[in-house]
C-alpha cells in the first residue's frame, strides 16, 4: 500500500528533490515549496501588501510553531511536515465545499480522479486549478511549466485521511410508490431513514426534500456528466 506519508515523500521529490532548504527563483521555498499564499492561509505569516511576491519580512510572521523569521522555516523540517498536511486539510476542504470530491472514480482527460490526486494538484495550483480543470477542461501550469494534470496523475492511488462523499445511485419502492430503500455507490442499500442520517453526517452526497404533503425525498447534486437526482 502506497501511505500518506508515502504521498508527502513523493510531493517533496517533485517539489524540490526532498531539500527543505531550496528557495526556486520565484521564491518559493521549503521540501515543499510553499509560498507567501499557503502560508498565510496556515497563519504563519501575515499579509504584507503583497501576497504574490513571496518577499518576507520578519515583522509579518505570527510567531505560530516559534517560526518568525524565513530562515526558521527553511530550517525546521518538522514544521515545513506539520504545514504541509494541513495544508492538504484545508485545500481538501475548499475541494468538497467545490463537490469535487464527487470526481473521486471518474476519468478525466485520460486520468483517473483519486483523493491523493486531487491533493497533489490543489498543492501544485491551489483549489481554483482543480475547479478548471475538473469543471472547465483547462489543464493549467505552474511558473515552471507543470501541468495539473501531470500532478494528478503521478501522484494518484495513495491511501490518505480523506474520503469521498458516497453517491446515491439507486432506490427501491413500495407498492404504493414510497421509497423504501437506497442504493448507495452501486453497492449496499440502505434505509431511507439511514439515508437522511448519512446526508446530515456528510458522508452521503444529497439533498433533503419536503414536499407540501411531508414526503422525504433524497436528491443526489447532478455531476458534469449524469443527472442523477433521484426521487
Amino acid at each position: 500500500m502506497k501511505t500518506y506519508d508515502d504521498f508527502f515523500e513523493n510531493l517533496g521529490q517533485h517539489e524540490s528533490s526532498g531539500d527543505y532548504h531550496k528557495i526556486n527563483k520565484i521564491r518559493y521555498m521549503g521540501k515543499y515549496q510553499m509560498g507567501e499564499g499557503s502560508l498565510i492561509d496556515l497563519g504563519y505569516y501575515r499579509r504584507d501588501g503583497n501576497t504574490d511576491d513571496n518577499v518576507y519580512k520578519n515583522k509579518y510572521w505570527t510567531g505560530k510553531e516559534e517560526i518568525k523569521s524565513k530562515e526558521d522555516f527553511l530550517n525546521n523540517p518538522k514544521v515545513q511536515e506539520k504545514a504541509v498536511r494541513d495544508y492538504a486539510k484545508l485545500n481538501w476542504e475548499k475541494m468538497r465545499n467545490e463537490n469535487l470530491d464527487l470526481y473521486v472514480g471518474q476519468t478525466v482527460q485520460g486520468v483517473e480522479i483519486t483523493v491523493s490526486g486531487l491533493l497533489a494538484a490543489a498543492h501544485n495550483q491551489g483549489a481554483g486549478g482543480v475547479i478548471n480543470f475538473l469543471k472547465f477542461g483547462i489543464n493549467g501550469k505552474d511558473g515552471f511549466g507543470t501541468t495539473i494534470k501531470k500532478y494528478m496523475k503521478e501522484l494518484a492511488g495513495y491511501d490518505t485521511p480523506f474520503k469521498p462523499r458516497k453517491k446515491l445511485t439507486g432506490l427501491k419502492k413500495d407498492k404504493k410508490g414510497k421509497t423504501v430503500m437506497y442504493q448507495i455507490d452501486g453497492k449496499e442499500w440502505v434505509s431511507l431513514e439511514s439515508a437522511i442520517q448519512m446526508i446530515k453526517d456528510n458522508i452521503l452526497d444529497g439533498v433533503i426534500v419536503t414536499n407540501s404533503h411531508g414526503t422525504v425525498f433524497l436528491r443526489t447534486r447532478p455531476d458534469q456528466t449524469t443527472n442523477n437526482n433521484l426521487v
